[in-house]
């Protein structure tokens, strides 16, 4: 999506600043170097900010997001300012390289971006927020089977250690884990956002825990919601299937927002390149400048990088 809900989006909707700032616009720009009359895809639309900067500069854009309620947004806002430019698809990203082979469009710029809508993370149904009061969910898209309480519900501690661990970088992973089973045996377990953002709080205020700029539960939070929504595969499917109908000269641009989705990408970007099927625009990630971070601290963890096609 167009901003980002990682170890950053959190503590912003916690504290009431749900407000939609897209990140990197200017470098996600200059990376896709968009040319009027040329066709681009946003393959995660979210609050539509990097779509309509593409359309702005006079490209057309295929929109996509797996969000109903995000389509529907920019069914209302941006459709009616930009018409046949703009097509609308409600689809997991993952599925992208298909649908737009099958579509027969030409394609020169692809921006995916990995992150969370502000306010999407902040209605109490995603339970994303700190504060949400709703009940512990975190799906994308309604369809899906497992939610995050689901997770808590019925996993070991083993099992949710390694998903606090491999997809939040959390220290206290096994600590947290083990206190959420003995919880649960207790009839305690946390299952609202609130409850579990203030459970993983106490286990760090135990452990000496100092405030800082970032909320304790931050890393569990990011874990769940990226293992419920299965986005590591997805990012990774939806990268792969886009490459081989990208134009020659196409750019493809991946905003992360965290080590394991930037280690995934800087290695399949790296593998196309060794089998001499593009190259990189840099070799290194272009990260926000001081400016961006000042306006919009949720932007500091973002990393982008570009690969284009030959």
């Amino acid at each position: 999506m167009a901003e980002e809900m990682g170890d950053e989006g959190v503590k912003s909707v916690s504290e009431g600043r749900d407000v939609h700032f897209p990140v990197m616009t200017g470098e996600v720009m200059e990376a896709l170097n968009v040319q009027p009359g040329h066709w681009y895809v946003d393959a995660t639309l979210g609050q539509g900010g990097h779509s309509r900067a593409i359309l702005e500069a006079g490209g057309s854009v295929v929109a996509i997001d797996r969000d109903p309620k995000a389509i529907e947004k920019a069914r209302e806002d941006l459709l009616p300012l930009y018409g046949e430019r703009l097509r609308l698809v409600c689809m997991n990203h993952a599925d992208m390289g298909e649908f737009l082979s099958r579509a027969g469009l030409v394609v020169s710029g692809v921006v995916l971006d990995s992150g969370w809508s502000m306010p999407q993370a902040s209605e109490d149904g995603a339970g994303l927020s700190f504060d949400g009061e709703g009940i512990l969910d975190m799906r994308m898209d309604p369809h899906l089977r497992t939610t995050a309480l689901d997770i808590l519900e019925n996993r070991s501690a083993e099992e949710m250690a390694a998903i606090f661990s491999n997809f939040g970088d959390e220290p206290l992973a096994m600590v947290i884990a083990r206190a959420l089973v003995q919880s649960r045996s207790r009839g305690r377990l946390p299952r609202t956002p609130k409850e579990l953002a203030a459970f993983v709080s106490g286990v760090y205020y135990r452990r000496g825990y100092r405030r800082s700029r970032r909320h304790p539960a931050t890393r569990v939070f990011m874990a769940l919601r990226i293992v419920v929504n299965g986005e590591i595969d997805s990012l990774v499917r939806g990268v792969s299937g886009v490459r081989p109908i990208l134009v020659s000269g196409g750019r493809l641009a991946v905003l992360t927002f965290h080590s394991r989705e930037d280690r995934e990408i800087k290695h399949l970007f790296r593998s196309w390149v060794r089998e001499g099927w593009g190259r990189l625009l840099q070799s290194k990630p272009v990260l926000p400048g001081k400016a961006e971070i000042q306006k919009n601290p949720r932007s500091r963890s973002a990393k982008l990088r570009v690969y284009i096609a030959t």
